[in-house]
């Protein structure tokens, strides 16, 4: 997503852009997430596009790292 907003920087000239944009792109959990913090009446709506890349990093690499525990765990109980 980051590659198609560098690559098209006359298309996604202000941040106001490149954030309706990459929200428009997102689905299922990660739609749900985003919006919830990007509608219009947040306190903490997003400003720069880093912020929501952030914000998606941080819930995905906490749900992965739960996937990862929870298969490790698993694996122990059947050795």
């Amino acid at each position: 997503m980051n590659d198609k907003l560098q690559t098209n920087v006359n298309h996604f000239d202000n941040e106001n852009i490149c954030i309706a944009y990459v929200i428009s792109r997102l689905e299922d959990d990660a739609a749900e997430y985003i919006f919830a913090q990007h509608h219009h009446d947040a306190s903490h709506s997003y400003i720069l596009i880093y912020e929501l890349f952030e914000h998606l990093k941080e819930i995905y690499d906490e749900l992965n790292r739960n996937r990862k525990c929870r298969r490790e765990y698993n694996a122990l109980r059947q050795a």
